[in-house]
This record gives structure tokens, C-alpha cells and sequence, in this order.
């Protein structure tokens, strides 16, 4: 089979002087089979080549599509596995930038996995349930009043969308960011956040009901309560709880 040819763009408009141009690269087209995991890993690839550096502005996803010849869901794809990973930046209407790569973002191994993998339901939520609930002890030790007062804030913006499913994720998905950051770890941070991603995938259909959310939001204050307390035990213990109580309904739902 002869080489496929070699691709070399820059984003589209890089030449006028209203745009600001991508990096150039110089691509090889990826075989359909496995098209995303190979994308992911070739631009990877650029990035620790130095090829790709902190803060370059990479060519448009259309751009990036037609260098690896590959169709636009496929590269869609595989920019959000590197946004989890924490390798890019996609901004909204405003191009797809190479991120700091600071200690934080250098979870490759599990966010690829989790990202581009279809992974069991049941396995997902048990190293949520191990890893969240490690934050969540590490946070009772650490978080000052004024933490979880923001957190409690939160529980009650989950309260006012509680019939807003789409607010609701958004405001959900605060709640656990701001809780991992209270860990003080930036590494468990990094992985509770990538599988929390994943597990909205998994959930978005259970979180329409009033029903599971009400239940959520419960399970949320008995965490706040344990972490007021100081009792790192007991806020472990909550999370695993919550993290039972969201695999029952998850997986309630996609088996109707």
C-alpha cells in the first residue's frame, strides 16, 4: 500500500491579518480503525516532540479533519479526549489553544482510557466511589467554614433547578469540582473531574428526573454536614453512599 502524503495547513483564514494563525504541522492521514485513539496520540505525540508548545492556537477542527483525513465527529472526538486530559483548551468561538500542561494535567493514562474507551457502568462508579471518597475525607480535614458555605451555596442553586435538568448538571458538576479542589490534591482533582465527565455521559437521562435529583441533592448536604463535623470517615462514607445511590438510578435507567 503506497505512504499516504503528507499534509501540511494552518487554521483556516491564517493569512489575514483579522485571524490569529494556528501552528503549522505536518500530518500524515489516519487509517479509519481506531481513527480517534490514533488522532490523540499523534497530536500527543507533537506536544512532547515540542512541536506543539504551551499556548499555540492549533488549526480549526474542520482544518485538523481534513490533515488527518478523518470526519469531523471523529476529530470532535478526539479534541474532547484531550481537553479532559487537560492537554488543550478549546474556547468557545475562539480556537482550540495547547494548555500550560502543568503537574495537574498529566493524568494520560486514565483520562485517555476513560475518554476514548466504552467503560462498564458498574466499574466507573466504583473508582468514583474510591477516589471521590478520598477528596471528600481529605476536604472534611481541610475545608475552613467559609469552604463549605460555598459549598452549601451550591446545594442550594441544585435546589432552585431542580426542574431544570440541563442547570441542574451544570450547577452538579460545580459542586464536585469546587469539593475536589478542597482536597488539596490536584492529581485526584484531575481524575475525579475527568470521571466525572464521563459519568454525566453515562447519566444525562437519570438526571431528568426530579425524583434522582431531589435524591442528589440530599446525598450532597450529607457529605457538607460530615465535612462540618470534621469527620473525614463519615464524609468518605456519605460520597460512597452518593456514588452508590448515582449508579442505582444510572443504571435503573438505561435498562428501560
Amino acid at each position: 500500500m503506497a505512504r499516504a502524503k503528507q499534509s501540511t495547513l494552518k487554521a483556516a483564514g491564517a493569512s489575514g491579518d483579522d485571524v490569529e494563525p494556528g501552528v503549522r504541522l505536518n500530518i500524515e492521514p489516519i487509517l479509519r480503525e481506531g481513527a480517534s485513539e490514533k488522532v490523540v496520540h499523534r497530536l500527543l505525540a507533537l506536544v512532547k516532540t515540542g512541536d506543539l508548545k504551551p499556548g499555540d492556537r492549533l488549526p480549526s477542527e474542520r482544518d485538523l479533519a481534513e490533515m488527518f483525513q478523518v470526519s469531523r465527529p471523529t476529530m470532535r472526538e478526539s479534541i474532547r479526549a484531550l481537553a479532559v486530559l487537560g492537554v488543550v483548551n478549546p474556547r468557545h468561538g475562539g480556537g482550540i489553544f495547547v494548555s500550560a500542561l502543568e503537574a495537574a494535567d498529566l493524568l494520560g493514562p486514565l483520562s485517555f482510557f476513560l475518554t476514548l474507551k466504552e467503560v462498564e457502568v458498574d466499574g466507573l462508579y466504583q473508582a468514583r466511589a474510591v477516589i471521590e471518597g478520598e477528596i471528600a475525607a481529605l476536604a472534611a480535614v481541610l475545608a475552613k467554614p467559609e469552604d463549605i458555605d460555598r459549598l452549601e451555596a451550591l446545594i442550594e442553586d441544585q435546589k432552585n433547578t431542580i426542574n431544570r435538568p440541563a442547570e441542574y448538571r451544570l450547577v452538579d458538576t460545580e459542586f464536585h469540582r469546587l469539593l475536589s479542589e478542597l482536597s488539596g490534591n490536584p492529581f485526584l482533582a484531575r481524575a475525579a473531574t475527568s470521571m466525572n465527565v464521563l459519568g454525566m455521559e453515562f447519566r444525562k437521562t437519570a438526571s431528568e428526573s426530579e425524583t434522582v435529583i431531589a435524591g442528589s441533592i440530599e446525598d450532597h448536604q450529607h457529605i457538607c454536614t460530615a465535612m462540618r463535623a470534621k469527620n473525614a470517615e463519615a464524609a468518605r462514607k456519605a460520597m460512597q453512599a452518593h456514588m452508590a445511590n448515582v449508579l442505582k438510578t444510572t443504571k435503573a435507567t438505561r435498562s428501560t
